[in-house]
């Protein structure tokens, strides 16, 4: 990553915001599709974040400069928070 998008030198601290977009991410999707889980049901939201975490991760890997990237880590971490959270109440039930 850090050659396809020269991040190297005065641009290394971009490798750190891309690294973090993912747990902010995660942290928004706990809050958001924890209470979408609630509203409409854990196997909604499930079949949703499988979904959408396929298509982020599928596109992340075609990203063309760091914005992008990061960008869609954000999501990819979204929805993988959505897919932990709805397992883990779905196996303890």
């Amino acid at each position: 990553m850090w050659l396809t998008f020269n991040l190297v030198c005065a641009s290394a601290w971009k490798v750190h915001i891309a690294k973090f977009s993912l747990l902010v991410g995660s942290i928004f999707g706990y809050l958001v599709l924890g209470v979408l889980a609630d509203w409409f049901g854990r196997h909604l939201v499930l079949i949703f974040s499988v979904f959408f975490t396929l298509v982020f991760g599928m596109t992340v890997a075609f990203s063309v400069d760091v914005t992008m990237f990061s960008t869609l880590r954000f999501f990819e971490g979204f929805f993988l928070a959505g897919i932990t959270l709805t397992l883990y109440v779905l196996t303890r039930t």
